[in-house]
């Protein structure tokens, strides 16, 4: 049975184009986003910026473009400032609701998880992908700086909230825009991007005056070569209306157009099927408490609890790096866990070989803690299965915290290397409620 709910009616069926997923797996997929994708999504006010703007001003006419509008808005006193302010305020309701912002961020969120998509352009203003995809904003000449093609970024071409100078709004601001696009670097770098990637245009509607500018903008600016997009759009009749006729429609919704296109890289393995967040959450809660119960060991006794520590700690800082980082999609990467787990063996073995076990405990718990990253079909259930407790010279399987206090006093009481190394580190120190915390990076 079709789900015909608000949000699950809109995810129709569609056949992927095999160029969208051969651009995607090579990473010259681009998508072009507008405000349909966003805080602008029927799903997430029942009333649109434009609709809020025209009910103050008394306006009537539903024909008058965006940009007039909001012309006339910044014409009456101090209109500009009280324009940006309305655009800020509507971010900072939506963002005050958890449940709006996940509704306008699903795009967002779906996206995150596929890292070959590393080029995206948007009018909107939001902030969005910088938050939940991990995309380097571009929206002043100065910020082509920044530029890196190793990573994802986003190309405002209408300015952000982050910079409220560059908001293109008005009837002004756009003939400005356009003028800037067809001479200035940013104007360069989209037709750059136009002419040599596969595009996508997703969130945008016929009448759509954003749209329309950029579909001008395409004819008058590259010619001949203006190239074949696809659109992504429930509107089932906007290519025959659409006077831009290279172009292919795919009727879906964009959300949904994402989650399909993730599953088919995912088949085709150009990412993985990283669903291990859930899991990572619920390891690190368990770690951290066991990680308290731990510091509270007196090292001048006990001082063999330097090694559990610094452990932990790797493993903290695995965990916690990843949900840092889990909106890049890096981990989503086939190489990425098997090459970051090598790197952190290696030099596991370095420090051991060097004498140095404190910050060998600290990379073999970073170790551990990659892998389990890189457990995609692990189970919940199964976390209880992982190394929480961690002494270099242990004798049994330290699967509770008895049993490793047990081994704690045994080594204690040992003469073995380890034994001697961690006396040496704690000596100096006295007293209870000394811990010791390993940063991540080595300083010895």
């Amino acid at each position: 049975m079709n789900c015909e709910c608000a949000i699950c009616k809109n995810n129709k069926p569609f056949e992927l184009p095999d160029e969208i997923i051969e651009a995607a797996i090579k990473g010259e997929l681009v998508l072009f986003c507008g405000a349909g994708i966003s805080t602008e999504g029927k799903n997430v006010l029942p009333f649109s910026f434009y609709s809020s703007i025209q009910e103050e001003l008394g306006v009537e006419d539903n024909s008058i473009s965006f940009s007039s509008l909001m012309q006339q808005y910044c014409n009456q006193p101090n209109g500009r400032k009280k324009l940006l302010k309305k655009i800020r305020g509507r971010f900072q309701y939506i963002h005050s609701f958890a449940e709006l912002e996940r509704q306008a961020t699903q795009f967002h969120r779906e996206l995150a998880e596929i890292h070959p998509i590393h080029t995206i352009i948007t009018t909107n203003w939001d902030t969005y992908f910088e938050q939940y995809c991990g995309a380097v904003p571009i929206t002043i000449p100065e910020d082509f700086a920044f530029w890196d093609e190793r990573s994802r970024f986003v190309l405002k071409i209408h300015g952000s909230i982050d910079n409220l100078s560059s908001v293109i709004a008005t009837s002004e601001d756009y003939e400005k825009c356009y003028k800037q696009l067809q001479n200035g670097v940013i104007g360069a770098t989209l037709k750059n991007i136009l002419a040599t990637k596969t595009v996508v245009f997703i969130g945008f509607s016929f009448g759509d005056e954003d749209f329309a500018q950029i579909m001008e903008y395409l004819r008058n600016e590259m010619g001949e070569l203006y190239p074949h997009i696809y659109m992504v759009t429930l509107d089932d009749t906007l290519q025959e209306r659409l006077n831009y006729r290279n172009c292919t429609s795919i009727i879906t919704s964009g959300t949904y157009f994402l989650h399909q296109l993730k599953n088919v890289l995912i088949e085709k393995e150009a990412i993985r099927n990283c669903a291990t967040l859930p899991l990572i959450e619920t390891a690190l809660e368990a770690m951290e408490m066991l990680h308290g119960k731990v510091s509270e060991i007196d090292l001048s006794e006990f001082p063999c609890a330097i090694y559990t520590l610094a452990y932990q700690d790797g493993v903290i800082h695995a965990w916690e790096r990843f949900l840092q980082n889990y909106n890049t999609g890096e981990y989503n990467c086939p190489d990425y866990i098997g090459r970051v787990g090598r790197s952190y063996e290696k030099m596991t073995a370095d420090f051991y070989k060097a004498g140095n076990y404190w910050d060998m405990s600290y990379y073999e718990g970073y170790t551990n803690g990659i892998i389990l990253i890189g457990a995609c079909d692990m189970e919940p259930e199964t976390i209880q299965y992982f190394p929480f407790l961690f002494l270099p010279n242990a004798k049994k399987d330290l699967k509770s915290f008895e049993v490793y206090m047990e081994e704690l006093k045994r080594v204690t009481g040992s003469r073995s290397k380890y034994t001697t190394y961690a006396r040496k580190s704690v000596k100096g120190t006295v007293g209870n409620g000394i811990v010791a915390h390993h940063p991540p990076y080595s300083i010895r």
